[in-house]
């Protein structure tokens, strides 16, 4: 079904996509807690992860956690795709060898996260509207 609207796909081959840690790969069901990595993943999301993989989409973990911590985490789940921390200095993530994580907010095509706001021009009242319960 993918490979049927690929055509019609807006997501480019080369650039890559980012994904917050808590909250999209890792469930984080009962929020931080002690700032161990204690859920499950979300098989989803890694299976949109393998399949840009296989259309050379680079994807990387953007997160607050420590690198370290979620490679890891990564390496004990036993995923197809490896996961590597990015080198600090690189200005973007092309690699389609593995997973990069990194706590530097790189360059993207798209940033999948699950507290995000889209910005879109909105007035300060716009704005704060958007964030008022309704």
């Amino acid at each position: 079904m993918v490979e049927a609207r690929r055509d019609k796909l807006k997501i480019k081959e080369g650039q890559a996509v980012a994904f917050d840690f808590d909250g999209v790969i890792h469930k984080y069901s009962k929020g931080w807690q002690d700032g161990s990595i204690y859920d499950t993943y979300n098989p989803e999301v890694l299976d949109l992860m393998l399949i840009l993989n296989t259309m050379k989409v680079p994807v990387f973990i953007l997160s607050t956690r420590e690198p370290k911590q979620i490679k890891e985490w990564w390496n004990k789940q036993g995923f197809a795709l490896k996961a590597e921390i990015i080198e600090a200095n690189t200005l973007f993530f092309n690699n389609l060898s593995y997973v990069g994580i990194t706590r530097t907010k790189l360059p993207a095509q798209t940033y999948v996260d699950d507290r995000g706001y889209k910005y879109t021009g909105q007035t300060v009242k716009e704005f704060l509207f958007d964030f008022t319960e309704k």
